[in-house]
């Protein structure tokens, strides 16, 4: 039964979602961004409240963890899904991370993890895309996802963050690392930071309150998983970018609120 888990859980590879309405277009000096765990899109009204926020907000880039195939519709953005893991049953969803964008990357690539949760279970990915920018460069965007299930060890996560290093180091024009980091104690948050601070990357850190962080809402359950309740899980990373507007969306569809970020390309 494990070996068919194991070997039925692994998602297998790219899916292009929708064409883009930005046809051989480059990206603007200054980006909307938005970030959001979408929870596999369980609830009833999530496909709603995302069509929602694209056109009220009108994002350059869209990152979405958790995310389906099958939970925006085509005609507002394009975007590609990086498939995770699938359901090992007849039927089952795939699940991955999706990034959504108006204009198309000249780069696809997903990064897969080698561990999985658990050990036999669900992998996680990343989906890495380039996009031309103004100035000539190219951004790279990494829609991340980190694995969750370590209590006391860091040694799965520590693989998964050496892997996107090395994919930033070899990149030398601006470059966009968001997603849900799953940063629930200061250990996994300081192995976040050390590879911020191996980048030269910048975070955004003006938010309002209001992100969502790793408590489960028990002192009990806290103290027994070891989640210091106030550390936020989602984060924005930049470099070659200046913020202008950070803000924590009010949508209540996922247990993870998304939010959103104003950037300015900077010489």
């Amino acid at each position: 039964m494990l070996v068919a888990l194991t070997v039925s859980c692994r998602g297998q590879g790219i899916l292009p979602i929708a064409e883009f309405s930005e046809q051989d277009q480059i990206l603007p000096a200054s980006i909307t961004v938005v970030n959001w765990n979408a929870r596999k899109g369980k609830h009833p009204q999530f496909v709603n409240d995302l069509k929602s926020l694209l056109e009220q907000e009108n994002p350059d880039i869209v990152f979405l963890q958790e995310a389906t195939a099958d939970l925006f519709e085509p005609q507002q953005m394009g975007g590609y899904f990086a498939e995770g893991w699938r359901h090992p049953w007849p039927g089952g969803k795939t699940v991955g991370v999706l990034t959504l964008s108006r204009v198309r990357p000249v780069r696809i690539q997903p990064l897969p993890t080698k561990y999985r949760e658990f050990g036999v279970t669900t992998p996680k990915v990343s989906l890495v895309t380039e996009y031309p920018l103004p100035n000539g460069e190219r951004l790279l965007a990494v829609n991340v996802h980190l694995l969750n299930f370590e209590r006391w060890s860091v040694t799965k996560i520590s693989h998964q963050l050496e892997d996107l290093k090395s994919i930033m180091a070899d990149h030398s024009g601006p470059i966009l690392m968001a997603g849900d980091f799953n940063t629930w104690n200061q250990k996994r948050l300081q192995l976040v930071k050390q590879i911020r601070q191996d980048i030269m990357l910048k975070e955004v850190t003006d938010f309002p309150e209001g992100r969502t962080t790793g408590d489960t809402g028990s002192e009990f359950w806290n103290e027994v998983l070891g989640v210091e309740k106030d550390l936020p899980l989602d984060h924005i990373f930049f470099l070659s970018f200046r913020p202008i507007l950070a803000r924590v969306l009010n949508y209540d569809t996922s247990d993870h609120k998304p939010i959103l970020v104003k950037l300015k390309l900077q010489p």
